[in-house]
């Protein structure tokens, strides 16, 4: 149980050897680098040091170009990876002599990737292509019965038009009109769909007005070509022509692609080569130094000081400086607990790290989250499911981070929900009952839920109530630590006899005659020291008064905690309709299959819902409840220098 001490760490060396130096931390990555740039402190050398990065500005444009070309030239070729795709994605490892023979070639590797680049832009533009045909054909379709080019709009004295119009009876009606008045003017049905009929026209020019009117009140919509020559028939053999052309240029370029995905792992592995220069270029417009010096500053584990020290000053010619963070400065948090508490770390970088100098509350969360979440789900046979799956993830896939964490975390929680469903009978809801037809089913070592939930509320508020006072515990606690005694027993200490007397009182008897004499007495304390910030006899006193209500807060902090009743009651519920279901057939062939299938979509169903809302309710207590009690977030995650690569891992 430990937020890592934190070390200020100072650098000072040549800068001939910088390169090497951030590399070297780089692979300890123990060291957080600090931005000095903007600090006033090192204004007056920041522009000679700057001019020495001139260099390595350019040389960081060039990595970021070599980066996106291998980055664009490893997603294109993996579309080639016909093999099976792992849940998690492990990193290769590479030698030294390999990545050294990657290097090497590194020149020849970049142009490959350019032509992979080339490949994908060829392709795109002959997308471009094929989608411009196939418009072609689309739209000169309907239109291939008329044998006359359709860049030809007419002759000396007569208009040629295309267009639609709705249906056969506006056609026919615009066709008496046309003829009753005399225009000059012959149509023809070229084509006929359910929308509209394709018609052609020719039409004099003296009456074109006109005609285009009659047309026009039927819904007649002319058709403009734009782009094509020939007739429609020419234009769509054209077409398709060019479609083979496009499919077949397409076949030789995606075959170029495919030979080149031989060099995808040697691409992988000088992306990740060029990742590491790209940090390692960022970390030196962070320092500081004269023409011929840096300076950088960060954060470093205490205990990793006299390791790093001995590698620097054992191979280059540095200064190297250590020093412990002021009473109020803010360093990065890190946390270090043993691999049952590790997992619950995840609850706390998901909300909020804590703030510097504050204890790490990890400890604290993991044995109530346990409890919660098991309680929560408190079935025995969906923990026994729910442990065999993260537990196969977990051994398998092997994941890391932040995913590792929360698998390990819903497998310790599998193993509270089993406990919890021995303790309350819970064996995949009541199916060993129903599939028995009431003659056997295993009996809760401590009680049933759903036989006597107001058991489970009360336990439920114990549970919450033990938790709320830890966390006024931890509050007096931090307190303390800051030296602030007094107000540890005046804002902790007060309360706790308040609300302790309170209690005892609920109870009656004897013990509730001890709690109104610690009730009354907790009140009196609280109304005499609450209101001690306060200027003057009078405020003191209404505001130390008025502080009593907060005891309905923490009333209505330990009501929050019935969820804990509600969702562990859900899970039994569901589960039960979920096997009345499956049963309503009964136990004949058809029947038996009918609840096989209903049993297993239902439990995944419920121990996926169940889950969630397990671990979201568990959490918004602790967000809420518990923290509300004493934390204080706001803190920066501890963030070294290192190697961070996508697919690979330098040895």
């Amino acid at each position: 149980m430990a937020i890592v001490k934190m070390n200020k760490i100072a650098i000072a060396g040549l800068i001939k050897d910088k390169p090497a130096i951030i590399r070297s931390l780089m692979r300890s990555g123990v060291v957080e680098i600090t931005d000095l740039t903007s600090q006033e402190d090192y204004s007056g050398i920041n522009e000679k040091f700057l001019s020495n990065l001139d260099t390595e500005e350019q040389y960081l444009v060039g990595v970021l170009e070599k980066l996106s070309s291998l980055s664009s030239a490893i997603s294109r070729l993996s579309s080639f990876d016909t093999g099976k795709k792992p849940l998690f994605r492990k990193k290769r490892p590479v030698d030294k002599s390999t990545l050294r023979k990657v290097l090497s070639n590194a020149e020849d590797l970049l142009n490959f990737s350019s032509l992979v680049d080339k490949c994908e832009d060829d392709l795109d533009a002959l997308k471009i292509e094929e989608n411009k045909n196939n418009i072609h054909i689309a739209v000169f379709s309907p239109w291939i019965k008329t044998d006359i080019p359709i860049e030809q709009t007419g002759t000396k004295d007569t208009l040629f038009i295309f267009g639609t119009i709705p249906s056969k009876t506006d056609y026919d009606i615009s066709l008496s009109e046309i003829s009753a008045s005399g225009y000059g003017a012959i149509t023809e049905i070229i084509n006929e769909n359910k929308n509209n009929l394709e018609i052609f026209g020719v039409v004099h020019k003296s009456c074109e007005d006109e005609v285009l009117t009659i047309l026009k009140d039927k819904g007649f919509q002319r058709v403009i070509f734009k782009e094509g020559a020939g007739t429609p028939l020419q234009i769509i053999d054209a077409a398709k022509t060019a479609l083979l052309s496009v499919e077949s240029e397409k076949l030789r370029i995606k075959n170029n692609l495919e030979s080149l995905y031989i060099y995808k792992n040697e691409f992988e592995t000088l992306y990740d080569y060029f990742c590491i220069e790209k940090d390692r270029l960022k970390t030196s417009f962070k320092m500081t130094g004269t023409e011929k010096t840096f300076l950088l500053e960060g954060w470093i584990p205490s205990e990793e000081t006299i390791k790093v020290t001995d590698i620097l000053k054992s191979e280059w010619i540095c200064y190297v400086e250590f020093s412990t963070p002021g009473v109020d400065e803010n360093y990065p948090i890190e946390f270090r607990n043993n691999s049952l508490v590790q997992p619950f770390e995840v609850i706390t970088e998901m909300y909020s790290l804590p703030k510097s100098g504050i204890l790490d509350p990890n400890i604290f969360i993991a044995p109530f989250f346990f409890i919660f979440f098991g309680l929560m789900v408190s079935d025995a046979g969906y923990g026994l499911v729910m442990a065999a799956a993260t537990g196969f993830v977990l051994l398998k896939f092997k994941p890391s981070g932040m995913v590792y964490k929360l698998f390990k975390l819903i497998f310790l929680g599998s193993i509270s929900t089993f406990i919890w469903g021995v303790l309350f009978g819970g064996w995949f809801g009541d199916l060993i009952q129903v599939i028995t037809q009431g003659k056997y089913s295993i009996p809760p070592l401590w009680f049933n839920p759903l036989d006597d939930p107001m058991r489970l509320l009360l336990w439920s508020f114990i549970f919450g109530t033990l938790q709320l006072f830890l966390g006024m515990g931890l509050k007096g606690y931090i307190l303390i630590k800051k030296g602030q005694i007094i107000n540890a027993i005046f804002d902790v200490g007060f309360w706790y006899i308040f609300l302790i007397g309170l209690i005892l009182l609920i109870a009656g008897g004897n013990i509730g005659k001890i709690g109104s004499y610690m009730s009354i007495t907790g009140a009196i304390l609280l109304v005499l020291s609450q209101g001690r910030s306060k200027k003057g006899i009078l405020k003191k006193f209404f505001s130390g008064v008025l502080s009593l209500y907060n005891a309905v807060g923490f009333l209505s902090d330990v009501l929050s905690y019935s969820r804990l009743l509600a969702l562990g009651l859900a899970t039994g519920v569901i589960a039960s309709v979920i096997n009345t279901m499956g049963t309503l057939l009964g136990f004949n062939v058809v029947g038996i299959i009918v609840l096989i299938i209903v049993f297993i979509g239902g439990t995944i169903f419920n121990i996926l819902i169940n889950v969630l809302g397990a671990f979201v309710h568990s959490c918004r207590l602790h967000y809420v409840e518990f923290f509300g009690k004493f934390y204080e977030g706001g803190g920066k995650a501890f963030s070294p220098l290192k190697e961070n690569t996508v697919y690979s891992t330098f040895n």
